[in-house]
């Protein structure tokens, strides 16, 4: 497929930065631009590096296979009964991050390496046919909206607070002081489902949508996102000036952020305010999804597009490589032969630009303890055999139900991830 325009009177227009922050070695993000789907994501990895950032490139791939493969609208399978009432772009979404969350849980729990990985993950599909916008996510990774000079956000933390708070909506500043900060109770990976949140909005040309990991929400004020948009509309600059506020804040995390703008379909480009969209720096995305061509790279060291990421060269044993082999192998599963051929198609193009950096102190994985916690010491996990003969056992996880709604719950959990309800030791 080429352009991604239709006789619909809008087009997204995207950019996306990733950055290591500056308190973290490894950066456990990744994001995918694919215009020509009107798929836009971020993903944030947990788990620690060879894990964390596995994680997070399995589940952007997973969605990627699962679109590339869906490009007709046919979903494979039955609707599931909760999903029936659903407009058919937001049950694509829904069905995405399901099988995304299949994927990284069947690899956390085939290999020593992976084991107790997992990833937050925010997806966008903008549909230029009936001219909405689909926002799914599990975690903490954020969707905003940017209209006519005033912020929304989106999507709800799956968060130790807010499950409290919808538990107990009276909660004081006081008791609310008291709680862990920044742990969340749902990830992709920690089981083999997902209860998946998604929301369908109507869009307007001139919309701005930013999805954003924690690493830049929890750094950057709405007012402060607000005043960048005031300072350029160009997608590309705001999402640079966003990652250096995050970074001069401390930068405690890794920090990512793309931002879609719905554009009128008659505007040239050349009449766009900051139509700086044709620079050629080598982490700049144009309105096609596309990564512009390197030659005048000058600002960013190394240029790592998402689609390209080889997770064997992050692998530091032959064990680790089987592992990432295997990455692919269930990331591709049962799509591919749904998918049309690649004759045809835009380049599959997603930028993740890394800068000139100082070196950096390790940091720990504070907010995810918690969530990594929550699954209790497991069985030895058997060690990847040689390619020919991968393991497939699972690993035994130790499970309990909450006393309130019965829900199954690792052990360890001090809230039920479902109702919110304390459990006791």
């Amino acid at each position: 497929m080429g352009e991604f325009r239709t006789s619909s009177r809008t087009r997204p227009v995207a950019a996306a930065v990733t950055d290591v922050g500056r308190q973290r070695k490894h950066n456990e993000d990744n994001v995918l631009v694919k215009s020509e789907l009107g798929l836009f994501v971020v993903a944030d990895g947990m788990g620690g590096h060879n894990a964390g950032n596995v994680a997070s490139a399995l589940a952007t791939r997973s969605l990627d296979n699962f679109f590339e493969a869906t490009r007709t609208g046919v979903l494979p399978g039955p609707v599931p009964a909760d999903e029936q009432g659903l407009d058919p772009g937001a049950r694509r979404v829904v069905a995405a991050i399901r099988k995304a969350n299949h994927d990284v849980f069947v690899i956390s729990n085939t290999y020593t390496q992976h084991q107790g990985m997992g990833s937050t993950v925010v997806a966008a599909y903008v549909s230029c046919e009936t001219e909405q916008i689909h926002v799914g996510h599990v975690g903490d990774s954020r969707c905003y909206r940017i209209r006519q000079g005033e912020i929304e956000q989106l999507t709800k933390d799956h968060s130790l607070i807010n499950d409290a708070l919808a538990l107990k909506p009276d909660l004081s500043q006081d008791e609310l002081a008291r709680l862990p900060k920044n742990i969340i109770t749902r990830a992709l990976g920690m089981k083999d489902a997902v209860k998946v949140d998604i929301r369908s909005e109507r869009t307007q040309p001139g919309d701005v949508f930013l999805l954003c990991s924690d690493g830049l929400s929890g750094m950057v004020s709405e007012q402060q996102i607000l005043d960048v948009f005031d300072i350029t509309q160009d997608p590309q600059e705001a999402c640079d000036l966003l990652i250096a506020m995050a970074n001069e804040a401390g930068g405690t995390d890794n920090i990512s952020a793309l931002i879609v703008r719905i554009q009128p379909e008659a505007l040239d480009d050349a009449q766009l305010d900051g139509a700086e969209l044709e620079d050629t720096r080598p982490h700049r995305i144009d309105e096609l999804g596309a990564t512009l061509p390197p030659a005048a790279a000058s600002v960013r060291e190394r240029q790592l597009p998402v689609e390209e990421v080889e997770l064997e060269a992050a692998a530091s044993s032959d064990s680790e490589r089987i592992a990432a082999q295997q990455v692919h192998s269930i990331a591709d599963s049962g799509l591919r032969s749904q998918a049309q051929g690649a004759a045809g198609r835009a380049p599959r193009m997603a930028a993740v630009p890394v800068a000139d950096r100082r070196s950096r102190a390790a940091a720990g994985s504070g907010r995810y303890a918690a969530v990594a916690a929550a699954a209790a010491p497991r069985a030895p996990v058997k060690e990847a055999p040689p390619p020919a003969k991968p393991a497939k056992r699972p690993t035994e996880v130790r499970v309990a139900r909450c006393a309130h709604c019965k829900h199954e719950l690792f052990i360890g959990n001090r809230f039920c991830v479902e109702c919110g309800a304390p459990i006791k030791p």
